[in-house]
């Protein structure tokens, strides 16, 4: 068996010259290339794993965090052995990270050796969708080329500085796996490439999820792809990209005819049928072939009538599809599917097939007259399908109607599975797999009277797992590919690993004891190396788990002692070899009474290193009986295999070896006459809706009949007995079991079996038969059977139970703030100061008749709106029981923020969806207003006049003070005091800085040098209450405008058209005044005094602007948001800080009108609410959340835009105002205005006029930065494969600029900058580094400043320093504030 799976493991690496790097205990991908989850060669001694010196090894996190998140490892490590390099021969592991880090790692004790990020990660706040948190980048499972020493992987990320989902894309890296540099032709983007199949539509990354495993055949690397929480117009795609970078081939799973047309954007078209597996991988089992399982679609090509697998399907929604793979080209062309004839329905209830990929299973092991190559895929909805690899049953073409595949597994109460199954197929083979919130299944492998495959559950574990999504699919390995040796591992996000014997044990799972390990990230399956294994944690680390490998002895073991028949018993010989000089055997201990060991047999004196030791174990069956016997203390045993195992106690000369050496033993039980045993004993069919297709076609289960004796049994009798509290020693009146119809027995009330043996019937010794069993009755009620088959092997029973009850119903409840519930799906928090909370609940109550399980759930993580246990509260595949509730909180808690902000609207959205087919998906929608305190002075409305601008970065080289005029208040300085300070003397701005600063001045700082908050920049505290924030780290400024002299929209720069005035009209208490807006004067408006200024220049816009266009819709006004209550457009909404005008437009592809609000809020809608009225456009003046040079609307304020020109009355045309506010080839306007506002006492103005002529848009993107006055940019310099080009690396994060990392090397000639978070410094050049023959091979933003370049990865952006003297600092100050100065 080992062999097979090794022949067809090397037969789909390249075929290279040279030695492969592959090692005999390597995991160069996930699992084996069939995915059957069988793994031999790993060296995983269950005698070892039970024992006292197995746990954890090492614990190690990487050094990816990201914007303050700990970095997550999904992709399962890898674990090799290279041929080449530094590492040569040494098994070293292969970590990958969503934030697109690479780690090597010390497989012994998990020091980094190295590691890269290969570009930044794409965002999750970008789609969405909180499936994976914080980041995404590398998912999935990578695959190793041994031939090569290369590992294939897949990054997400952005090919640009942009963010947001349109500017999302994978990119396929082949690294070395040693020192990860980037083999040629890589990396490789599949984006915009057509799909073979159909040309009309295209693939794009940033869109589509990258999950399941890679898989490398024939020297192309294959990638399955599905959607982000079915969001977008995503599908499922194959691509397949070869060795060498070529792309090859890509499949789409939605194509024409059927599916919905690809219309351009990203919401229309599509179809889904998303290839996710959840992590399991593409499996396969020759270089032709290819198979993966889809999920929920939109096309359905298939509706009522029967097809075949073999005949074109365009819409391969919910299937299992085999694919032909072309092995000249690479390309793949559908071969074969199956389709389960409730797909449909499946589809409206979120019970995906795609949730597990498919396990081919080992031809040698799981094979019947029916199917020579069997596989088994599961799915959310509750079955496991069995299936001919060679014909896998299209649609429909079952007897009446059903499914035509081998079997169909019903999990309990229909619980979800994902992942997949795994297999061992010794020892008569089995299956294993796991639904949510319930105990493993274990399926014995057998054959019908006909000799058709057919699987019986025969034992559960007694552990459930979790009762949400993220239990690994079932891993089994063996020792040396030795029966009796096979482990069962289990992973789980709540209850760690988990390990069993894989054969049950008299009907039972038998759990291995190990040391406890921490919650495992989603969809794990442990990587397995010599002896130790490989796990990556929820709280972002990577364990290893194993046994020190320093062993006293190398002993002749696993032993194994055959057949032993009861009464009987047999002796074999163990023989050690000392790796050590050893002071003494001190004893031995057996785990079984069944195996016997005697100290005496042992040596009594020392033994030599490299001396050999024997000494007898006896397999003792002489005293056991096949059933107990009465008043004597004889034991009973039934046949089968028993494993134990043997412990040598040691007195070692040398420390560091260990002293408990376990040894592993089995022998199987075999009696000299026939013995029946029936598995299970108990078969429970679970609850069938009364009226459903299932229960109409009846429930399907299995038995296996077995002759475990060594002589031929015979059945003398079978009977029945329906259960109602008692049995037939009660009264309970027996009824033989007869032959019906169709070789159809009757086996209790509402239960039937097929081909049941009948009396008179022989099994032979060794001998099974697998009966098949239908639950199936109209009526309501709890149902029970016992079946009893006599036979000269003895008697057994078992019995059978299920039930009918009606739908499941759920029932959707939203808490008030009262303590009542109401049905709603818009919940509002209201408004909320930061240090406050609030709580709502959703509660789905079942008030059907049966299990309600919840099939979707999303729910919101924001980091002030959020579920308050988003993994655990309403999960998907919790089952609610009749009458039942179940409750997912969410929590309303505003983050601190600057004072004097209006209300911020916070919103998050939880989507729901659950098995009763009259639910649908709910998308609740909970919104909320974060208010600030209001300081300074204040208007009549009790708000603060001094409005919060921002966080703006001051004195920058050469640019001067960006508020001239300063007032130092030493420890009383506050904003609301530095505010009214600049009140008195006439000033617009007011900003603190360095917390004793207030800063004065009247022209609006550039845009250039904001910073969002989420960069947190202005974080210091204020000298006279620490409550308040006053700037930030000596060069960052907290600044407030007067917002009745001012206002940010009226204040833009001038925009792109061949003239244009922008004025701003503002008040004063007193009198007007002018000021020159663009010389930097520092002079004060001064009350008694009138000035006017003008200038001119050719300039394009840097401050936000309102886009006239955005893909087909064209701005129409800014409008108002309803005031009463409800929504101006009433059809989709997103909200989020990803938010664009572009994102909106998309999200709205398929509406009229689209409208961004308060920054990060997009509404769609076929018309305008007529209570909605046109308002100037300069109140849309809040900058989109992620993208500040345009604006999305304001607060209660709609910036809306049409598909055609409307003439409704709130949304009237507006072909004139527009093209009067701008030249007829712009794109853009300026959001400013006239505006004026005026106090009781007096009124002031102030303006300006600039004009352009037709300018040029400034360059946007990164730039090198030319340096500053010590240092100067040199060139682009590539690191030499010898060493470092720079000697000292003093410096990395992830808020590194050129600034940072010039400043930070003062003492030194060069200062270098790497992968846009690296600094380094030294005095000279060092290992023959050279120029790069571009400097755009230095092309990565750094990670504190998007618009300057910081190095690449192996490139270092160089600066030398200046041969000029270093300006003197100013004694008692921070040197940061000595530079300003001196610049």
């Amino acid at each position: 068996m080992r062999s097979l799976l090794r022949l067809l493991a090397a037969a789909f690496v390249a075929a290279a010259p040279g030695v492969l790097g592959l090692g005999s205990t390597d995991s160069y991908r996930d699992a084996d290339t069939m995915q059957s989850g069988y793994l031999p060669n790993h060296n995983m001694d269950p005698a070892v794993v039970s024992g006292p010196t197995f746990g954890q090894l090492w614990r190690i996190s990487g050094t990816g965090e990201y914007n303050g998140q700990n970095e997550q490892f999904y992709s399962k490590p890898l674990v090799y052995t290279p041929s080449t390099g530094t590492y040569a021969g040494k098994q070293i592991v292969l970590a990958f990270s969503q934030t697109n880090w690479v780690y090597v790692l010390n497989s012994l004790d998990g020091t980094i050796m190295n590691s890269r990020q290969l570009a930044r990660p794409f965002l999750v706040s970008d789609i969405g969708c909180n499936d994976i948190s914080g980041t995404i980048g590398i998912t999935s499972t990578p695959v190793i080329d041994p031939a090569t020493d290369t590992v294939y992987l897949y990054a997400k990320s952005y090919p640009g500085p942009d963010n947001g989902y349109v500017n999302g894309a994978y990119y396929l890296h082949a690294l070395d796996v040693s020192t990860l540099v980037e083999r040629p032709g890589f990396p490789v983007n599949p984006g915009g490439y057509p799909a073979d199949n159909d040309p009309t539509r295209y693939f794009h990354g940033g869109t589509h999820l990258q999950r399941p495993s890679l898989a490398l055949i024939n020297n192309v690397v294959y990638a399955g792809f599905g959607g982000h929480c079915d969001l977008f117009n995503f599908t499922g795609w194959l691509v397949g990209i070869d060795t060498s970078g070529k792309v090859k081939t890509l499949f789409s799973t939605e194509v024409a005819p059927f599916a919905p047309k690809q219309d351009g954007t990203f919401n229309g078209g599509g179809g889904g049928a998303g290839i996710w597996q959840a992590g399991m991988g593409l499996s396969t089992d020759s270089p032709n072939r290819l198979f993966f399982v889809t999920g929920n679609g939109a096309g359905h090509e298939n509706k009522q009538t029967p097809a075949s697998g073999r005949s074109p399907l365009s819409t391969l929604d919910e299937a299992i599809v085999n694919v032909k793979i072309d092995t000249a080209t690479g390309k793949l062309s559908l071969s074969d599917y199956f389709e389960p004839y409730e797909y449909i329905s499946m589809d409206a209830a979120d019970r995906d097939l795609g949730s597990g990929g498919a396990a081919l299973l080992d031809p040698a092991a799981f094979s019947g007259n029916n199917a020579a190559r069997v596989g088994v895929t599961v799915g959310k909805n509750g079955k496991a399908y069995i299936f001919n690899a060679d014909n896998l049953g299209g649609f429909k073409n079952g007897p009446g109607g059903g499914d035509a595949v081998l079997q169909t597994l019903n999990m309990p109460n229909g619980g979800s599975i994902f992942g997949g199954a795994g297999s061992y197929p010794l020892e008569g083979g089995y299956i294993y797999m796991t639904p949510v919130g319930y105990p493993t299944q274990v399926y014995s492998f057998g054959k019908d009277s006909a000799g058709n495959v057919q699987f019986t559950l025969v034992a559960q574990t007694l552990e459930n797992s979790a009762g949400r999504v993220g239990v690994g699919v079932p891993t089994i390995t063996t020792l040396k590919g030795q029966a009796g040796t096979a482990i069962l591992w289990i992973t789980d996000v709540d209850n760690g690993l988990r390990a069993y014997h894989a054969v049950p044990q008299n009907g039972k799972m038998v759990k291995i004891n190990m040391p406890p390990t921490p919650a495992l990230t989603k969809y794990q399956r442990p990587a397995f190396g010599d002896g130790r294994l490989y796990l990556s944690t929820s709280d972002g680390h990577i364990i290893c788990l194993g046994s020190p490998v320093n062993l006293p002895f190398t002993c002749n073991t696993p032993l194994d002692f055959g057949e032993v028949a009861i009464g009987s018993n047999k002796t074999l010989n163990v023989t050690c070899q000392a790796n050590i000089p050893i002071t003494q055997v001190q004893g031995i201990l057996s785990s079984s009474l069944r195996f016997t060991v005697k100290n005496s047999s042992l040596p009594t004196g020392a033994v030599a290193k490299g001396a050999n030791i024997t000494f007898p174990v006896t397999f003792d069956l002489s005293g056991a009986a096949i059933s107990d016997n009465t008043n004597t203390s004889v034991p009973s045993v039934s046949p089968g295999l028993l494993s134990a195992a043997i412990t040598l106690l040691t007195n070692n000369g040398i420390p560091k070896f260990t002293t408990q050496q376990p040894l592993a033993v089995s022998g199987t039980t075999v009696s000299k006459n026939p013995f029946l045993n029936i598995q299970p004993p108990q078969v429970d069919f679970g609850g069938l809706v009364k009226g459903s297709a299932e229960a109409q076609a009846g429930k399907a289960g299995s038995i296996k009949i077995q002759n475990v004796g060594l002589g031929n049994l015979t059945i003398t009798g079978l009977a029945y007995f329906d259960t109602n509290g008692g049995d037939d020693d009660d009264g309970v009146q027996l009824k033989n079991v007869t032959a019906g119809t169709n070789g159809t027995f009757v086996v209790g009330t509402g239960f039937t079996a097929q081909l049941l043996p009948e009396t008179g019937d022989v099994i032979p010794a060794g001998g099974s038969v697998s009966v098949g069993l239908v639950f199936k009755t109209p009526n309501l009620g709890q149902y029970g059977s016992v079946l009893r088959i006599y036979s000269n092997g003895g008697t057994q029973q078992v019995l059978f139970s299920g039930a009918i009850s009606d739908a499941p119903e759920a029932l959707l409840e939203i808490s008030t703030s009262e303590g009542g519930w109401v049905q709603t799906s818009d919940v509002d928090f209201g408004s909320l100061a930061a240090g406050k909370q609030v709580t709502r609940k959703i509660r789905i109550t079942n008030v059907g008749g049966s299990g309600l399980t919840i099939t979707k759930s999303k729910p919101p993580e924001g980091a002030e709106l959020g579920a308050v246990n988003p993994t655990g509260d309403l999960s998907e595949g919790l089952l609610i029981a009749p009458g039942e509730s179940a409750i997912g909180p969410v929590l309303f808690a505003p983050i601190p923020r600057p004072d004097n902000q209006a209300p911020i609207p916070v919103n998050g959205t939880w989507t729901l969806n659950t098995d009763d087919l009259t639910f649908g998906v709910h998308v609740i929608f909970f919104h909320g207003l974060a208010t600030t305190t209001q300081r300074g002075p204040l208007l009549p409305d009790g708000t603060s006049r001094f409005k919060y601008l921002g966080c703006w970065q001051d004195a920058q080289s050469g640019k001067g003070r960006l508020l001239p005029s300063l007032k130092n208040n030493g420890a009383n300085n506050t904003n609301d005091l530095c505010q009214k300070q600049a009140l008195a003397d006439g000033y617009i701005f007011a900003g603190t800085q360095y917390h004793v600063e207030c800063w004065r001045g009247n022209t609006p700082p550039d845009m250039q040098w904001y910073h969002a908050e989420s960069e947190r920049k202005c974080t210091w505290t204020c000298s006279g209450d620490t409550n308040q924030t006053c700037g930030g780290d000596g060069k960052y400024e907290s600044i407030y405008y007067d917002s009745l002299r001012y206002s940010p929209s009226n204040s833009s720069l001038p925009s792109t058209t061949s003239s244009s005035s922008i004025s701003s009209s503002t008040s004063s208490a007193t009198s007007s005044a002018s000021a020159n807006s663009t010389s930097g004067s520092s002079t004060p408006i001064n009350p008694s005094t009138s000035t006017s200024a003008s200038s001119s220049a050719s300039a394009s816009p840097t401050g936000p602007v309102i886009p006239l266009t955005v893909g087909s819709f064209s701005f129409v006004n800014c409008q108002t948001e309803l005031t009463a209550g409800g929504r101006a457009l009433t059809g989709k909404r997103l909200a989020n800080d990803s938010m664009t005008n572009e994102l909106c437009a998309t999200f709205c592809g398929s509406f009229k009108f689209f409208a961004t609000e308060y920054g990060r809020e997009c509404y769609c809608g076929d018309t305008v609410q007529a209570a909605s009225t046109v308002v100037p456009k300069s109140d849309c003046n809040k900058p989109c959340a992620a993208n500040k040079l345009q604006y999305c609307g304001a607060g209660s304020r709609l910036q809306l835009y049409s598909v055609s020109p409307t003439t409704s009355s709130s949304a009237s045309s507006t072909a004139s105002s527009t093209s009067s506010s701008s030249s007829s080839t712009s794109s853009i306007i300026s959001s400013s205005s006239s505006a004026s506002s005026s106090t009781s006492s007096s009124s002031s103005s102030v303006s300006s006029s600039v004009s352009s002529s037709s300018a040029q848009p400034s360059p946007t993107g990164p730039v090198i930065n030319p340096g500053n006055v010590n240092f100067a940019y040199q060139s682009c310099l590539l690191e030499p494969d010898t060493g470092r080009a720079l000697g000292k690396n003093v410096v990395s994060n992830n808020s590194m600029t050129v600034q940072i990392c010039l400043d930070t090397c003062p003492q030194y000639q060069y200062a270098g900058l790497e992968y846009g978070r690296e600094c380094w410094c030294g005095n000279a050049i060092l290992n023959n580094a050279q120029v790069a023959s571009s400097d755009s091979a230095c092309n990565k933003v750094c990670k504190g400043n998007s618009t300057e370049y910081c190095g690449n990865g192996g490139a270092l952006s160089l600066y030398k320093r200046k041969q000029t003297a270093q300006p003197k600092r100013r004694r008692g100050m921070k040197k940061t504030l000595e530079r300003w100065a001196a610049a």
